[in-house]
């Protein structure tokens, strides 16, 4: 059996730019998802800043316009779902079954928060309840 693609469900807005000034480059239709759901133990944190974050998967279409710092000096900010208040930094993004019929991007997010970073998200944060 071939894998098959992701069902792309949720609104994302891909915004471009510092946070403050940040335009919208495109919106498209995508999937949210955490990956594998393991317990990273005491034993297994390295004990770096970002060893138990939670970064999620954005799985989008072929060729998606996602842009990483890595690419352009400046991460995009994502809302996924499109205007809930959920907010992240792309981190990475890279092509999943490339060349073959089930071809599809996907960006590595982090939670942005004022209280993460307050100079690059000055006044940000995250709707209680999260949506």
């Amino acid at each position: 059996m071939a894998f098959t693609l992701p069902d792309f469900n949720l609104p994302v807005d891909i915004y471009t730019g510092p946070w403050t000034t940040r335009v919208l480059r495109v919106s498209v239709m995508g999937n949210l998802a955490y990956s594998r759901r393991v317990n990273l133990g005491p034993e297994q944190q390295s004990g770096e800043q970002y060893a138990s974050a939670a970064f999620m998967s954005l799985l989008l279409p072929a060729l998606t316009d996602v842009r990483s710092y890595l690419t352009t000096g400046q991460a995009d900010s994502v809302e996924v779902p499109a205007g809930s208040g959920r907010w992240y930094s792309v981190d990475s993004v890279d092509d999943i079954g490339k060349g073959f019929a089930n071809e599809h991007r996907c960006a590595m997010l982090s939670q942005s928060s004022q209280f993460l970073n307050a100079v690059q998200y000055p006044g940000l944060t995250w709707p209680i309840p999260i949506p």
